[in-house]
């Protein structure tokens, strides 16, 4: 029986490896440029990056590994019971509890090691990751300053820099608004300033050099207050840029096992709020336990799946997946808005889970329940009665003889159909997991939101439905590099590529339909880039913020304290601006020179659109003369010299990452011809172009290194190789990208060094692999 055992781990292994890497490597594809671009554009060194990397990690861990030991149980057992091993197995005396036991220990090593993540490793990552961070962001240039962007991220101090250098310490044209005292409006114009680092002091201070301070008092019409100065120092406060990560709310998942416990009893002696510390306890013995849960369900599902093999066992897989996560995560709310007690609504869904699973295991072991059999027996007549109508034996017929007319012909093409038809079974399955994987940690994050808010069920498909081809969209890549390995590692192991070869048939023409694909893949990626991804976006973001949360949308939407700049030399603040009404309330416009210099700074009540322009009510205009010498005009009702009308204001600047490529080659221009910095737009611009291209690279390199993995744990090293391939890739390509962004490359290399880079290696592997 040790050698079963032995056998059974051998097959686990593998396939368990491979979800780890596949799953966790899904997490990271985001954050791969955001750490790249701290590297490069924001000076940050890499040793103080890489532990970022590092402490992310434990708490994907947490996720992935039970999702990888289902993944790993099913498609074990299934082959087991594809290949008919269960079945001699039960011949010889073997029973299926008894072939348990080897997956059970591979259940209570997950565990342990889950529960090693939660209960220790995870609240020191956290905590580490929550100190370095702050170094980063205390130490280093604020990576929140951008050009041309009004940065709030320091609280009520709003930020505008017009151009930044590469190492962003030299800032030339600075607007800083002053709003923390809400009686009094601070501005501070400069023509150039410096970030200072005072790394002992833990503080960064923002020195302006050869500019203006001027404020007015609320309620005190008329007094203005104007200074001009050559040098100006401003403490930035740091905490607001860390309360951004959102680490901060949630405490609880920085204390260890101990303190937790402690804390959450101070709390409730005390009469506070300590559900959410009471919760987080149970979750770290509870998630530990849904692996143990996993393989008890999964164990009798994927020996059922004989039949269906590697498709049923990853759909069943999946199943358990979102649904095991959905209960848990909405027990977890449950909890946290006190309907259950934290004990029992986050060990609620193991309990359930496990309840299923002995009721599964009760039926593999053969005591099924009359009503089961009569299921399995029904099941088993509607196989055999569905191809007496689906298959009508004129279709067979008619096949045959338009075979016979084509002639020898149609045989070339068997091969090609063949290959295609498993290129894009593997790529079918890699899209699966891939939405599941989205699923699973979309309700995450969302389902809590779902359950405060209860929108109809309609808007959450719709959430799902119009986020799900974007999120799917970024990891077709790797999607189909690892669909292409797996595709030449079958056919290598199955030695049907050794046949082909031995029939004359070379490896070139052998990849040539699959060289195709994925050269059809890149072409409608690109068509669904420029016409379906941008209205995908603005749809999801329509759905979550107007259909699920209830807000207006962006055009018709209140806003308050709004900073526009309409040209190169105005400015504009809203204190409140309501699109329905047409009018603006507390608006201050500031008009200044080339250097940054105040000229006129004018503040009236409200401001009203007519079909005239807009009229001005309780207006005061200080003008700045030679000498720093300011003169006032104060008025009841005017039409102000404004350029902007309504629609300038309600019209909404869709976030650069969702415009397709004709309408970012236009907002370039627009830059362009007002005299600012393209250079990262241009990056993003030549990069449209450039990555869908990816699909068919991959597939180049892909196909080499596949023939080069070996027969034995071939799927695991060709896995491995592809997440290795996938991660070099992106960080070329994001490393690339910034370089270009810090001007050191110009932007049409940037975008396309990866793919030059790529492209030539696949090429030389693959010219010279055996043929």
């Amino acid at each position: 029986m040790g050698i079963i055992d032995r056998y059974v781990w051998k097959e686990v292994a593998p396939p368990f490896a491979i979800g780890v890497g596949v799953f966790t490597f899904f997490l990271f594809i985001d954050r791969i440029y955001q750490l790249t671009n701290l590297v490069v554009t924001k000076n940050v060194p890499f040793h103080l990056v890489l532990p970022l990397l590092l402490f992310m990690l434990p708490p994907f861990f947490t996720v992935t590994l039970p999702m990888s030991i289902l993944v790993a149980v099913l498609l074990s057992c299934g082959r087991l019971a594809g290949d008919l091993e269960v079945i001699a197995l039960k011949s010889a005396g073997v029973s299926p509890v008894r072939l348990l036991r080897p997956f059970a220990v591979a259940g209570i090593v997950t565990s342990l090691l889950i529960a090693c993540l939660t209960l220790v490793v995870n609240p020191l990552a956290v905590a580490a990751f929550q100190r370095q961070l702050f170094t980063i962001l205390q130490t280093r240039a604020v990576s929140a300053v951008q050009e041309h962007t009004f940065s709030a991220a320091f609280g009520q101090l709003v930020l505008y820099v017009d151009e930044l250098t590469p190492s962003q310490l030299r800032l030339k044209g600075i607007l800083a608004s002053d709003e923390r005292d809400p009686q009094r409006l601070r501005i501070i114009l400069a023509r150039e300033g410096r970030l200072l680092s005072d790394e002992k002091e833990r503080r960064i201070t923002l020195r302006f050099l050869d500019g203006s301070i001027n404020e007015t008092a609320a309620g005190e019409p008329g007094r203005f207050r104007y200074t001009a100065f050559n040098l100006y120092d401003m403490s930035l406060p740091m905490e607001s840029p860390l309360s951004r990560t959102g680490k901060d709310e949630k405490p609880e998942l920085l204390l260890p096992l101990s303190q937790l416990l402690s804390t959450a009893n101070t709390l409730a002696a005390q009469g506070q709020n300590a559900i959410p510390y009471y919760v987080e306890l149970h979750k770290r013995f509870a998630l530990p336990v849904a692996a143990l849960v996993f393989v008890a369900v999964g164990y009798p599902l994927g020996i059922r799946s004989h039949r269906g093999g590697r498709a049923v066992a990853l759909a069943a897989s999946f199943g358990v997946v979102v649904s095991y996560y959905i209960v848990f995560t909405s027990m977890e709310n449950f909890a946290l808005g006190r309907w259950l007690p934290p004990g029992v609504a986050i060990w609620l869904p193991n309990f359930v889970f496990g309840l299923a699973a002995a009721v599964l295991m009760r039926t593999t072991s053969g005591f099924s329940p009359a009503w089961m059999e009569t299921l399995w027996r029904s099941q088993a007549l509607f196989v055999r009665w569905l191809p007496r109508y689906v298959d009508r034996p004129a279709r067979p017929d008619r096949a045959r003889a338009r075979r016979v007319r084509r002639g020898p012909r149609a045989s070339t093409f068997i091969i090609d159909r063949y290959l295609i038809r498993q290129y894009l079974f593997f790529i079918g399955i890699s899209l699966v997991v891939g939405a599941a994987l989205f699923i699973v940690l979309d309700l995450l994050q969302t389902l809590d939101r779902f359950l405060r808010v209860k929108p109809r069920m309609l808007y959450i498909m719709e959430h799902f439905a119009y986020n799900m081809p974007g999120e799917l969209y970024k990891g077709l890549p790797l999607m189909v590099l690892i669909s292409t390995i797996f595709l030449f590692v079958s056919l290598t192991r199955q030695r049907e590529l050794e046949a082909l070869l031995a029939a004359g048939v070379s490896l070139y023409r052998i990849s040539l339909p699959i060289l195709i694909t994925s050269l059809l893949i890149s072409v409608l990626a690109v068509f669904f880039q420029e016409l379906a991804l941008p209205a995908l976006s603005t749809r999801a973001e329509e759905v979550d913020r107007v259909k699920i949360r209830g807000f207006l949308p962006r055009h018709l939407q209140r806003q308050g304290q709004v900073w526009y700049r309409s040209s190169d030399t105005r400015f504009l603040r809203l204190g409140l601006f309501d699109p329905v009404e047409k009018s603006m309330d507390d608006l201050l416009l500031l008009d200044i020179d080339r250097g940054f210099h105040l000229v006129r700074r004018l503040e009236a009540r409200q401001a009203r659109w007519t079909t005239k322009g807009w009229l001005l009510s309780d207006a005061v205009a200080y003008r700045i003369e030679s000498q720093n010498r300011v003169q006032s005009e104060a008025f009841t009702s005017r039409l102000a010299d404004m350029s902007e009308g309504i629609d300038d204001f309600t019209q909404v600047q869709k976030p650069i990452d969702t415009l397709s490529f004709v309408e970012l080659r236009a907002f370039v221009a627009k830059l362009r011809e007002s005299g600012h910095g393209v250079s990262k737009y241009l990056v993003q611009l030549y990069a449209r172009v450039s990555f869908p291209l990816v699909h068919f690279i991959m597939t180049l390199v892909g196909i080499p290194f596949a023939l080069a993995s070996p027969r034995s744990g071939g799927r695991v090293m060709g896995i491995g190789v592809a997440i290795v391939i996938a991660i070099g890739y992106w960080i070329v390509h994001s490393t690339a990208l910034a370089f270009a962004q810090a001007d050191l490359l110009p932007p049409v290399l940037a975008a396309w060094t990866a793919n030059i880079i790529f492209a030539g290696l696949g090429t030389a592997l693959f010219l010279n692999a055996r043929t």
